[in-house]
Protein backbone atom coordinates (compact mmCIF):
# COMPACT_ATOMS: atom_id res chain seq x y z
CA UNK A 1 0.00 0.00 0.00
CA UNK A 2 1.60 3.28 -0.91
CA UNK A 3 2.53 6.01 1.84
CA UNK A 4 0.87 9.01 2.08
CA UNK A 5 2.58 11.74 1.19
CA UNK A 6 4.17 14.36 3.79
CA UNK A 7 1.58 17.09 4.81
CA UNK A 8 4.56 19.06 6.12
CA UNK A 9 5.60 21.42 3.79
CA UNK A 10 7.81 24.70 4.94
CA UNK A 11 7.17 27.91 4.60
CA UNK A 12 10.26 28.17 2.01
CA UNK A 13 9.00 25.06 0.10
CA UNK A 14 5.49 26.98 0.17
CA UNK A 15 6.48 30.36 -1.35
CA UNK A 16 8.62 28.22 -4.07
CA UNK A 17 5.33 26.12 -5.22
CA UNK A 18 3.15 29.41 -5.99
CA UNK A 19 6.11 31.41 -6.95
CA UNK A 20 7.30 28.73 -9.93
CA UNK A 21 4.29 26.22 -10.08
CA UNK A 22 1.74 28.72 -9.09
CA UNK A 23 0.65 25.59 -6.80
CA UNK A 24 -0.98 26.20 -3.05
CA UNK A 25 -0.06 23.26 -0.44
CA UNK A 26 -2.95 21.99 -1.10
CA UNK A 27 -3.22 21.75 -4.77
CA UNK A 28 0.48 19.92 -4.29
CA UNK A 29 -0.94 17.93 -1.39
CA UNK A 30 -3.84 16.53 -3.52
CA UNK A 31 -2.20 16.00 -6.81
CA UNK A 32 0.71 13.59 -3.91
CA UNK A 33 -2.51 12.11 -3.64
CA UNK A 34 -3.87 11.58 -6.89
CA UNK A 35 -0.42 9.77 -7.19
CA UNK A 36 -0.57 7.94 -4.07
CA UNK A 37 2.68 9.52 -3.21
CA UNK A 38 4.33 8.26 -5.52
CA UNK A 39 6.65 9.08 -8.53
CA UNK A 40 4.82 9.33 -11.96
CA UNK A 41 7.27 7.73 -14.02
CA UNK A 42 9.54 5.29 -11.30
CA UNK A 43 6.34 4.73 -9.16
CA UNK A 44 8.78 4.76 -5.86
CA UNK A 45 7.86 6.27 -2.95
CA UNK A 46 9.46 9.79 -1.98
CA UNK A 47 8.55 11.85 0.94
CA UNK A 48 8.54 14.98 -1.53
CA UNK A 49 8.25 14.86 -5.15
CA UNK A 50 9.17 17.32 -7.49
CA UNK A 51 6.53 19.24 -9.37
CA UNK A 52 7.56 18.78 -13.46
CA UNK A 53 6.17 20.98 -15.99
CA UNK A 54 6.38 21.81 -19.64
CA UNK A 55 9.13 24.30 -19.90
CA UNK A 56 7.62 25.73 -23.49
CA UNK A 57 3.84 26.15 -21.60
CA UNK A 58 4.92 26.19 -17.87
CA UNK A 59 1.67 23.67 -17.51
CA UNK A 60 2.44 21.34 -14.60
CA UNK A 61 2.10 17.96 -15.86
CA UNK A 62 2.88 15.69 -12.31
CA UNK A 63 4.88 14.63 -9.63
CA UNK A 64 8.16 13.33 -10.38
CA UNK A 65 11.29 11.71 -7.71
CA UNK A 66 14.48 14.52 -8.17
CA UNK A 67 15.76 11.12 -10.53
CA UNK A 68 13.49 11.17 -12.99
CA UNK A 69 12.62 14.91 -13.13
CA UNK A 70 15.95 15.45 -13.24
CA UNK A 71 16.22 12.43 -16.24
CA UNK A 72 13.67 14.25 -18.06
CA UNK A 73 15.11 17.48 -18.11
CA UNK A 74 18.61 16.29 -19.39
CA UNK A 75 16.93 14.82 -22.28
CA UNK A 76 15.31 18.14 -22.82
CA UNK A 77 11.83 16.97 -22.46
CA UNK A 78 12.70 15.96 -26.46
CA UNK A 79 10.25 12.84 -27.18
CA UNK A 80 12.65 11.29 -30.02
CA UNK A 81 15.79 11.33 -28.20
CA UNK A 82 13.72 9.46 -24.97
CA UNK A 83 12.70 6.80 -27.90
CA UNK A 84 16.60 7.06 -29.39
CA UNK A 85 17.51 5.98 -25.38
CA UNK A 86 14.88 3.12 -25.10
CA UNK A 87 16.35 1.73 -28.61
CA UNK A 88 19.73 2.12 -27.39
CA UNK A 89 18.94 0.36 -24.00
CA UNK A 90 16.76 -2.23 -25.71
CA UNK A 91 19.76 -3.13 -28.11
CA UNK A 92 22.01 -3.83 -25.05
CA UNK A 93 19.65 -5.47 -22.70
Amino acid sequence: MPRSPSKEVDARYKDNLKRRYNLEVNEYIEMCEEQGGLCAICRKFTPRLCVDHSHETGENRGLLCHKCNVGLGQFNDNIQLLADAISYLSKYA
